[in-house]
């Protein structure tokens, strides 16, 4: 009786060594090919003068790009997507096809005169997407935030940061009373950036998962 129980561990233990096997593959497969699409598509972002621009070559690699997104202190550097479905590119990569990586991308809803533009993106361990943002918590006062779009270079100043749970209202693109929704965000920042919020009209949010996706680490700034 005890002979089988253990050949039935040793099965299982072999088992779960050869998944873990196959995860790690893919996880190193799927880490790889977010590195070499970023390496193929960073000659389209063009620099003159500290302006930068996109190459409308960019639309015919993935044709949902609506611009460029690039953080202080962090390593996000990537075009950004939009698409009238926010579940797709949380599991496709810039090639469109599957990849838990997902990529960066604006609110499907979210249109550029609103008053919060939101953006999501993963929170990868290898540090890909979304995986440094955890830098902003280490109060780095003067980071700030470029969205080239629509021919224009967008900077907004970090004034908040903050974890949250995943069915907060911080995600809504227009507010009734935004200047006291502005306050808010900054008093729930655990770091004080210190920021006049007086005349803001825009922000940026951006919003990716915390504590095995059970909650968000979120990122306010405002437009300059």
């Amino acid at each position: 009786m005890k002979s089988k129980i253990f050949t039935i561990l040793k099965v299982v233990f072999v088992i779960l060594i050869v998944l873990s096997c196959i995860n790690i593959y893919k996880w190193y497969k799927e880490n790889k090919k977010v590195k070499d699409i970023v390496s193929n598509v960073s000659t389209y972002l063009n620099v003159e003068d500290e302006v930068y621009s996109i190459d409308d070559e960019i639309l015919k690699y993935n044709s949902d790009t609506i611009g460029w997104l690039k953080v202080d202190n962090t390593k996000i550097d990537y075009p950004v997507v939009k698409t009238n479905d926010n579940k797709f590119y949380l599991n496709h990569d810039y090639d469109k096809n599957k990849n838990s990586a997902g990529w960066i991308f604006m609110d499907s809803n979210n249109e550029l005169d609103d008053q919060n533009i939101v953006i999501y993106g993963h929170h990868r361990r290898d540090g890909s997407m979304f995986g440094t943002i955890d830098n902003l918590f280490k109060n780095h006062d003067d980071s700030k935030i470029l969205l080239v779009i629509n021919g224009e270079n967008r900077y907004y100043q970090i004034f908040s940061v903050y974890k949250t749970g995943t069915n907060d209202y911080y995600t809504n693109k227009n507010f009734d009373d935004f200047d006291k929704t502005l306050e808010e965000f900054k008093n729930r920042s655990i770091y004080d950036y210190k920021k006049d919020l007086s005349n803001v009209e825009q922000i940026i949010t951006l919003s990716t998962c915390s504590n095995d996706n059970k909650g968000r680490l979120v990122i306010h700034a405002y437009k300059l």
